[in-house]
């Protein structure tokens, strides 16, 4: 029923005003304003903001370093793993110096174990093999002071990226496909008059 009763009382102007997509708060002074205007913070209320913040960060910190211990000892546990195996590994081999018999169950479990040690592959392709420096004997000089060290730091940086799994593994293509271009004139040169 107010609402009936504002629009009754509003004028021509008002109207057109409101169709049009904006309306002036002049009409509405004896409402209460739409929005709380926002007191000045005391200092107490400021305190204990920080005092929340700091409890926040600290408990951050607290969860971050806890994560990380817990990867330190995962690192210890994989650490351990390893030198079991290779301790299996090495008491296998032993035996089958001495000719006692071989477990084909053992080897398979080796392989399962492996697994999580290894870097997820990106891509498709395999990393290829790395290639083999090596400097032949007339190349060589007679103190090791004076050999130039070989490679390129580029090639090495990018198959370590590659290795740590930062990088996927691609083919080199020589020549890309390409969509053919058409040539042909333009109409302003076609449009030539004298």
């Amino acid at each position: 029923a107010d609402a009936a009763d504002r629009r009754a009382q509003l004028s021509e102007w008002d109207e057109d005003s409101a169709w049009e997509g904006f309306e002036s708060g002049v009409e509405n002074d004896d409402d209460k304003p739409s929005q709380k205007r926002p007191q000045r913070k005391t200092p107490q209320q400021r305190n204990r903001i920080k005092r929340r913040k700091e409890a926040e960060r600290e408990a951050k910190h607290q969860l971050a370093m806890k994560k990380k211990a817990a990867q330190a000892e995962r690192i210890k546990q994989i650490a351990t793993e390893l030198a079991e195996r290779d301790a299996a590994k090495s008491a296998l081999e032993l035996a089958r110096e001495v000719g006692e018999g071989s477990d084909a169950d053992d080897d398979d479990e080796d392989i399962d174990d492996d697994a999580p040690l290894r870097r997820r592959q990106l891509g498709k392709y395999k990393l290829p093999e790395k290639d083999l420096e090596l400097v032949l004997p007339d190349e060589l000089q007679d103190s090791l002071r004076l050999l130039k060290p070989e490679g390129n730091l580029l090639k090495d940086r990018y198959r370590s990226m590659l290795l740590r799994g930062k990088v996927e593994v691609r083919r080199h293509l020589p020549f890309k496909k390409q969509a053919r271009s058409k040539v042909t004139e333009k109409w302003s040169y076609k449009d030539f008059k004298i």
